[in-house]
């Protein structure tokens, strides 16, 4: 430790020339978020660059986190014509853009003749898998300690495998006892070079402003630059794992032109996943590399982009890397203990590019709403608009995917949102079911829902007759396990609300319908299985089958679901972090991977009604967790929502919501029904404390 300080206070001049500021400002805090957007990337694709409509919502967001959202809508919306523009792509996601492995051997092995072995070893699987010839497109190299590098790079002479340097120091020669020049690492056969190490920047005090000056000398000495960069635990638990990428690329890579990019590699490493026992999921990591991609896309342009390796660094290993690589910007691996096995080594960068399963898409964030419980999302196609809701704030969204999205609060919980006549939305609400005119905010009650329950509307969806078909929730149902909810149908054009199911459940999810109308399906979210009917808008459904039950390997349940014209199913599931097909027979054929474990309910829409929207819950050490997700579907559409069937106008008897106010006193004299923290109804009418989490009653 008092090594590392001298060394520490050596280096204070270098460490106070640290380059630039952030290139993005701190997030705030999750209820401070604002919902952003890009603005025209749903027209075709055409790519304008117009200015997000300035709101209030927008003034009290940070420059920094707006560009954040923007950047994500354009990456997220624009994906599909930016691949066609550039050719960067094929359909195994990185196309001209080779992959890419590099094995750390750190401080190991103990001998020469140890080193020189286990490079005989690596060589070997090298030329087994091709490496270095036309039957492969995978680069690879190894990092042994320096006195091992001559050697090492005598053994894997003619096998395809470089060999790089673990460190150099950014000066030719001089008094630098212990160092390596960059000089001295070409002559003995070393073609790359790590820089910035999460153990050289933790151990050893290397600084942005260093990483900044070996990067310039392994530049200029002709060698390629490995440029590792990540995030701390805390850092991560912050949600600050894009800020701190963001800088630390803006350091390092100051002072150096787009034309000698193809001499850059980047590793992204996230410290807080090595050696921790924590896990850097497919999806994280994912999104993650989107976002330094994306830094690249802002700063260097579209080409350059387009062309950046981008490794993964954290505890990579055989049973994961074929999936790992499946992810779109993930091009390659940074590996550290299993290089140190040949073997191991070996599988890895042999690693299989068409892996059996189904296949996979990668939603990305696209509006950072800050949501405690994201549900309902629907798309109308008429009104080119998109409205979800978050269930225990009581507040509805509104986006018409060119301007930020709007937003009104009803001061009760808000279980979902259905499309109504003439420009009017149906509400399932803590007190009814209401008709609400988003031009007007006026706000009439249609129905009750279950007097004298302890439930609530939940999940809702309009059938292809125009009746809305309303599930309820038992606000204690995590308690006391007890299936006492109902489902239930509006009826279009009048009629009271009548209950169309034959047995009782805790809590509905996956109502929706085929393109037909003739098949419904629904779930009760606990029994993990999804049930489809034969229906008749008429009686309601009947005929009861299982599509699909969750594997005991999977984790969580299924949430919401929305139908495509195809027939398939696609249901978010929340405790996985995915949203899956099924298709009509019950296969599973391709998997959304989010990088939150909660996804809560889904929709196609789009003015092409080919992408995919995801709300999504809030987690503890997760800014994106409580966001909307999107990813563009490539094989199928969806089916245009229908309206429930009420021209009824909403006149001077109907309830007015205040301007930015809403109904913020909405029920406040008989308490709140739903916890605030976690969303779960309270048990009892005078319970002071939540049973499930046990934060206290607001």
């Amino acid at each position: 430790a008092r090594d590392v300080a001298m060394l520490g206070a050596r280096q204070s001049a270098m460490r106070g020339r640290s380059a630039g500021a952030s290139a993005a400002t701190t997030r705030a805090a999750r209820r401070g978020r604002r919902a952003t957007t890009r603005a025209g990337v749903f027209d075709r694709f055409n790519r304008r660059r117009e200015t997000p409509a300035a709101t209030k919502d927008d003034a009290l967001r940070a420059p920094g986190e707006r560009a954040e959202a923007i950047d994500a809508l354009e990456r997220s919306m624009a994906m599909a014509s930016v691949r066609a523009e550039v050719g960067a792509r094929d359909e195994s996601g990185r196309g001209k853009r080779n992959a890419v492995m590099a094995g750390n051997w750190k401080l190991n092995p103990k001998t020469l003749d140890e080193a020189r072995t286990l490079a005989a070893l690596v060589g070997a699987a090298a030329r087994d898998g091709g490496i270095g010839t036309n039957k492969s497109k995978t680069e690879v190299f190894v990092c042994p300690p320096a006195p091992f590098a001559a050697e090492v790079a005598r053994t894997l002479e003619g096998s395809g495998v470089a060999v790089g340097a673990q460190n150099i120091y950014f000066e030719a020669s001089g008094a630098f006892t212990g160092e390596m020049s960059a000089e001295m690492a070409k002559s003995v056969g070393c073609t790359h070079v790590l820089i910035g190490h999460s153990e050289r920047r933790e151990l050893f005090g290397e600084t942005d402003e260093m990483t900044r000056l070996k990067t310039r000398k392994t530049l200029d000495c002709g060698m390629t630059a490995v440029l590792c960069i990540g995030e701390t635990k805390e850092e991560y638990e912050r949600g600050e794992a894009k800020k701190v990428c963001n800088r630390q690329l803006s350091a390092a890579l100051s002072g150096v032109e787009a034309d000698e990019m193809s001499k850059v590699i980047i590793a992204y490493e996230p410290v807080w996943a090595i050696g921790t026992g924590l896990t850097a999921t497919p999806a994280i990591a994912q999104s993650v590399h989107a976002g330094i991609r994306q830094w690249f896309r802002t700063n260097y342009g579209e080409s350059v982009a387009a062309k950046i390796q981008i490794q993964y660094g954290g505890s990579v290993k055989p049973e994961t890397v074929d999936e790992l690589m499946q992810a779109p910007d993930v091009d390659g691996c940074l590996v550290g203990g299993a290089s140190l096995n040949a073997e191991q080594f070996g599988r890895i960068f042999n690693f299989d590019e068409s892996p059996e399963g189904p296949q996979k898409l990668w939603a990305e964030e696209v509006v950072p709403c800050g949501m405690q419980l994201g549900e309902s999302p629907i798309w109308s196609q008429e009104r080119q608009t998109l409205y979800w809701v978050d269930a225990p704030s009581g507040t509805l969204f509104s986006w018409d995917l060119k301007s930020a999205p709007t937003r009104n609060n009803f001061g009760e919980t808000l279980g979902c949102v259905a499309l109504r006549s003439n420009g009017t939305l149906l509400l399932g609400l803590e007190s009814g079911l209401h008709a609400f005119d988003p031009s007007t905010k006026k706000l009439k009650l249609l129905s009750e829902f279950e007097p004298g329950l302890n439930t609530r509307p939940n999940d809702g969806r309009v059938d292809r007759a125009g009746s809305f078909v309303i599930g309820s929730y038992n606000n204690a149902h995590r308690v006391d396990a007890a299936p006492i909810g109902g489902l239930w149908r509006l009826p279009g054009n009048g009629g009271e609300l009548e209950e169309i199911l034959d047995y009782k459940f805790r809590c509905s999810n996956c109502i929706c319908f085929s393109r037909s109308g003739t098949t419904m399906f629904f779930c009760d979210t606990p029994t993990r299985k999804i049930y489809q009917f034969d229906y008749d808008s008429r009686v309601g459904p009947s005929n009861r089958r299982l599509l699909y039950e969750l594997p005991s390997s999977m984790s969580g349940g299924p949430d919401g679901a929305q139908c495509d014209e195809d027939g398939n199913l696609w249901a978010a599931i929340s405790g996985a972090g995915q949203v899956i097909r099924i298709t009509p027979q019950g296969a599973v054929d391709l998997v959304v991977e989010l990088p939150v474990k909660a996804p809560t309910s889904v929709t196609l829409g789009g003015p092409e009604l080919d992408t995919l929207f995801v709300t999504t819950r809030a987690e503890p050490g997760r800014m994106d967790a409580g966001s909307l997700f999107a990813c563009r579907v490539r094989d199928t559409r969806g089916i245009p929502e229908p309206e429930f069937l009420d021209q009824t106008p909403l006149g001077a008897d109907c309830e007015t919501l205040a301007p930015g106010i809403g109904r913020a006193t909405a029920g406040a004299s008989r308490g709140a029904k739903f916890c605030s923290s976690c969303g779960v109804g309270f048990d009892k009418p005078a319970a002071k404390f939540c049973a499930f989490c046990g934060a206290k009653r607001g």
